[in-house]
């Protein structure tokens, strides 16, 4: 089951930029910045109050993120939803006739993601945590 919202992913061209003016104007604070070569970016989350956002740079030219800004600019990339149950959910969200096009595990992480076209133009990030 999908128990929380666990971030808003936003694509940038600049993740130093973005975080001085989140910094600047909402009072951010950075929690972590990682490179991740196999997907072609780097991510940094920031924390505003009690709510976290994934800011996310092309690493190189390829990627989904360079893709992204390359065709819509930055902006609103996707919502990151917690799941007690990936598979569940996963099954759940087919059966409603959502596209999954993606799932990965890194480490104790598993992730899918669903296609726009099949969720009203939004992509879900939906990941749980293996104990």
């Amino acid at each position: 089951m999908i128990t929380k919202l666990n971030h808003i992913g936003v694509a940038v061209e600049s993740i130093d930029k973005t975080v001085a003016f989140f910094e600047s104007a909402f009072g951010a604070r950075e929690i972590t910045r990682e490179a991740l070569p196999e997907a072609g970016q780097t991510s940094c989350l920031i924390a505003i109050g009690c709510d976290n956002f994934e800011l996310m740079e092309p690493l190189g030219e390829g990627g989904v993120v360079r893709k992204f800004l390359d065709n819509k600019g930055e902006g609103f990339h996707h919502i990151s939803l917690v799941s007690d149950d990936l598979d569940a959910d996963c099954k759940r969200l087919e059966e409603n006739g959502v596209k999954i096009v993606g799932k990965s595990q890194s480490g104790n992480l598993r992730v899918a993601f669903t296609h726009p076209k099949s969720t009203g133009g939004i992509v879900y990030e939906i990941s749980q945590t293996i104990e």
